[in-house]
């Protein structure tokens, strides 16, 4: 090889080493960076706990662009505030990982959060606060999960432990109510659809819950953006805050709850322990201030010895229950050729291409399209979470809502004019009795609702409705069904030219006045057709049972 080849080659090698030390250093900078502040949000919190006197806190150096703390320095601070026992209560008990990181979340996310709020509105304020308690509240619920056995869901007393985290979540939709007038109803509305997370407590698969109540909140942290990004600077420092708690609660979950709440199967009864934690709660109080002494402050208490050093790996801790967690999982896999050692030979006796009998008894489940297995259940909020709003009936602007009603006795009347439409919503057990003609109505979600309605001009359409009740006094052009089950629509003479459209619909009959002395006949809505393909189309026809 020549000089100049040798002389590339060199080159070469070195830019790609100087590269390699340029990202090291940065790599270096960022643990620097993160040792810092680490190191003073500890600090901090020993100072107001009582654990470092002022005196310390001034001796600490800053972490400013002028003034940086020294490796070796921060690496032994860091440590040692790293290798101080978290402790909680009188008694000085270890507060266990689960724990200690749930509270590092409410400091880290939810309490900037609040105070970012201040800043924004009173009412804003006021809802965060509300949806920080109910982050405290679940804290305790935690404290009281990880010392006991898993209880019976469904039992009142584990009901019992949520209700305070679901009154939390019922008064965040109450000051959602009531302020939607507000300007900052956004805001509300944004906190008020993430409320629910805190339901991934009673599931199997907390994480896509999580991921399912931030998509439906970020609806609304969109508006607020579109709403205030320009005349709000703290808008987008908002949502980011806020969408972010998602974030890391998900991150959370996946680390300590996989698979839902971490019980401790050696524990106590859940009954048990959320007395004993009640009790503990009740007979605790805050330490008295200790009086002024002459002479100055006491001398603080000595500082604990220094581990090792951040950079060190530590060794890995099998969890209990003898599972290795996903090292065992990764370990597993990194074996290659020696993972089918543990794979058992088949007899001769079980092969079902040598044995036809056993065929009908093995049948293979077919595989999906694409070779992927179908995409998990999304997990439905537990009825125990659900919010119960109050009955509603209201007229904003030309529309009128008729939303939360159950098992109301007494007719809901609405005197509508031409130029109104009608919403009915989430009304089970109900009758609701439209006077005059409407521009149109709409049925969403409810079950074993009945409306009886004089002309309308548009049309009728129920969604999702369950054993429903439509009676037409006068007329309308048409009546639209989708995804409904189990109905009945009376016709008058008036509208009996009108257009029925269904759309996934079962079990639903049109009666029409055309019997004798005008009485009513039924005539059930067709559900069964027959598609055939012919010349390049395709043809529809209702299948008829020939009897």
């Amino acid at each position: 090889m020549s000089d100049s080849g040798k002389f590339n080659v060199q080159s070469y090698t070195l830019v790609k080493l100087l590269k390699r030390l340029e990202a090291a250093t940065t790599r270096l900078e960022d643990v620097t960076v993160y040792q810092e502040g680490y190191i003073e949000a500890r600090i901090a919190e020993n100072a107001a706990a009582g654990g470092i006197s002022s005196k310390e806190m001034s001796a600490v150096p800053s972490s400013g662009p002028s003034g940086t703390i020294p490796a070796n320095q921060a690496s032994k601070s860091l440590e040692s505030v790293r290798s101080e026992p978290a402790t909680g209560g009188a008694g000085g008990e270890k507060i266990p990982e689960a724990v200690a990181q749930f509270g590092q979340l409410i400091r880290e996310k939810v309490l900037p959060l609040v105070d970012l709020s201040t800043k924004i509105d009173s009412t804003v304020a006021a809802v965060v606060q509300v949806f920080k308690e109910a982050f405290d509240l679940q804290l305790d619920f935690l404290e009281v999960a990880i010392k006991s056995k898993k209880p019976d869901f469904a039992s009142k007393e584990f009901a019992e432990s949520l209700s305070p985290i679901n009154q939390a979540i019922l008064k965040i939709g109450d000051l959602k109510d009531q302020n939607r007038q507000s300007k900052f109803f956004p805001y509300l509305n944004s906190v008020a659809e993430g409320a629910a997370l805190f339901s991934w407590v009673a599931v199997e698969i907390p994480a896509s819950l999580i991921s399912d109540f931030k998509d439906a909140s970020q609806f609304w942290t969109n508006r607020v953006l579109k709403d205030f990004k320009e005349s709000d600077p703290n808008a987008a420092s908002w949502v980011s805050l806020f969408l972010s708690i998602f974030d890391q609660l998900k991150s959370y979950v996946k680390e300590f709850h996989p698979t839902g709440v971490t019980w401790n199967k050696d524990g106590e009864d859940f009954v048990t322990a959320l007395a004993q934690f009640k009790a503990g709660s009740a007979h605790a109080a805050p330490p008295a201030p200790a009086p002024p002494v002459a002479g100055g402050a006491p001398p603080p208490p000595p500082p604990p010895a220094p581990p090792a050093s951040v950079f060190e790996a530590k060794p890995d801790e099998k969890p209990a229950g003898g599972s290795g967690g996903i090292d065992a999982v990764f370990a597993e896999l990194n074996q290659g050729e020696d993972i089918t050692r543990s794979l058992k030979k088949v007899d001769r006796s079980q092969q079902t291409h040598k044995n036809p009998e056993l065929r009908g008894s093995s049948a293979v489940p077919a595989e999906h399209a694409g070779g992927k297995n179908p995409p998990p259940v999304k997990p439905k909020k537990p009825n125990m979470f659900k919010t119960k709003k109050p009955p509603r009936k209201e007229l904003v602007g030309n529309k009128w809502f008729v939303e939360n009603y159950e098992n109301h006795t007494d007719p809901i009347v609405i005197e509508g004019k031409h130029d109104e439409s009608i919403f009915i919503g989430n009304c089970n057990s109900v009758l609701v009795q439209i006077k005059g003609k409407v521009n149109a109505i709409t049925i969403n979600q409810s079950d074993s609702a009945n409306v009886v309605l004089d002309s309308c001009i548009s049309g009728l359409e129920l969604i999702k409705c369950n054993k429903f009740g439509a009676q037409v006094e006068q007329s309308l052009p048409q009546i639209t069904l989708d995804k409904c089950d189990g109905g009945n629509i009376f016709l008058s003479a008036e509208s009996m030219n009108a257009s029925l459209y269904t759309s996934s619909t079962t079990a639903v009959n049109v009666n029409l006045p055309v019997g004798e002395d005008g009485d009513f006949v039924e005539f059930p809505v067709p559900e069964q057709l027959v598609h055939t393909f012919g010349n390049g189309k395709i043809n529809t026809t209702i299948y008829e049972h020939a009897g």
